[in-house]
């Protein structure tokens, strides 16, 4: 067996570091970070594992595996590595150095999950990872949006609108309520500090006692006294807390419109509203790519609906350990030597594991093999949530 012409290793210096962040802004033909912006980028390694492949020119690839949790169906929070800056030098692509550094990363982890925002649709399935979460844009006309007088409203709001305290607050508010939602996550303070600090335009945060909004407002060119609104952020954990924030935004003076970035697909405003047709939803864009590290761990940790126990086959050939026959029914999920009914791929099974569409409709796309029609109902209803799985962090 050849040795391959790179190493592979963990960083820990700040050089290491800045070199490997200046490798993956490359790769998305940016800029290396100047001296201004490296101690906000340094900072967001704060619970971050950092992997460099060498050859003798230096760096030539880069991952970074973000210590997160991830909210499971049923509420359980479990650990996760949320990866990201991946990247591979362009002289050095297509010898295999991007799948040596992968199989690093999931070979090491102890996290059971692993998860990434996919720059590219067609690269990540190859190590294992399927969407298991998608969002869309969501837009509001001002002119035409208005709460209907039985819109759950309740509590009070209050309003930031300081940068340092929105900076200060925002961290604290995500640790809350990051993980009401299935699929939600919780990124580190240093992460927020770097992206609350790149982010433009007048900011606003309006924080309800179980969720908050934060946004921000620019002026519409060739236009005066006329704004429009960016809401990057908005986490409710109740319904009454969604239609009071949403009621607060609608009343901000000369606001044309909103867009809100990134928000769950089944999230129906219009329903909260007197006229259906002031919401617009487009960009349906894939989200949580999700990855099953430790296969037996993952699915004992998640609950499941109430149908017959059903056999699944995984195959994961880049770790085979995980391969193998698994029993789910409502009581959890354990290896089982009974026949297989169902047989996926580890990528599917990460894709359906969340709960975001049946395991049918995976089947009638070819990515499940039934070896017992019987079985696709009740797994259907083993995995289904009754609402859909959604993260709302980019990362």
């Amino acid at each position: 067996m050849t040795t391959p012409p790179f190493d592979i290793r963990t960083l820990s210096g700040e050089e290491e570091l800045r070199a490997a962040l200046g490798l993956f802004r490359r790769c998305l033909h940016g800029n290396p970070p100047s001296d201004e912006d490296w101690p906000l980028a340094y900072g967001s390694f704060d619970r971050a594992t950092v992997l460099g492949a060498y050859d003798d020119s230096g760096v030539i690839g880069t991952l970074t595996a973000n210590g997160s949790v991830i909210a499971l169906p049923g509420g359980r929070v479990v650990p996760m590595d949320a990866v990201s800056r991946v990247g591979v030098r362009s002289d050095r692509t297509r010898r295999g150095l991007l799948s040596a550094i992968m199989r690093a990363h999931l070979e090491g982890t102890s996290a059971p999950i692993a998860t990434l925002r996919a720059t590219e649709g067609v690269i990540y399935r190859r190590y294992g990872y399927g969407v298991a979460t998608r969002s869309r844009t969501t837009k509001l006309d001002f002119a035409k949006a208005r709460l209907h007088d039985r819109a759950p409203v309740a509590g009070d709001v209050r309003l930031v609108q300081d940068k340092e305290e929105i900076r200060r607050l925002m961290p604290e508010l995500l640790r809350r309520f990051g993980t009401a939602h299935p699929g939600g996550i919780i990124m580190s303070d240093g992460f927020w500090h770097m992206v609350l600090h790149r982010q433009n335009g007048s900011p606003g945060l309006v924080v309800h006692e179980d969720g908050f909004a934060a946004y921000g407002v620019k002026e519409i060119p060739g236009e005066t006294y006329a704004y429009a609104m960016k809401v990057r952020h908005m986490f409710a954990a109740t319904p009454a807390a969604r239609a009071t924030l949403l009621k607060f935004l609608l009343g901000i003076d000369l606001v044309r419109h909103a867009e809100f970035d990134g928000r769950p697909v089944d999230e129906d405003l219009e329903l909260l509203l007197v006229d259906p047709r002031a919401v617009h939803y487009s960009d349906y864009e894939d989200e949580t790519w999700l990855r099953l590290v430790d296969v037996p761990a993952a699915l004992a940790a998640r609950v499941y609906g109430d149908a017959e126990p059903v056999v699944i086959e995984v195959v994961d050939d880049l770790l085979p350990a995980n391969s193998g026959r698994y029993r789910i029914g409502p009581d959890g999920a354990e290896r089982t030597d009974r026949d297989a009914q169902l047989r996926l791929g580890v990528a599917d099974l990460g894709a359906a594991y969340l709960g975001d569409r049946p395991i049918s409709q995976y089947a009638a796309a070819g990515l499940v093999e039934v070896l017992d029609e019987a079985a696709l109902p009740a797994a259907d209803q083993l995995f289904l949530l009754d609402r859909a799985p959604w993260c709302g962090t980019y990362f």
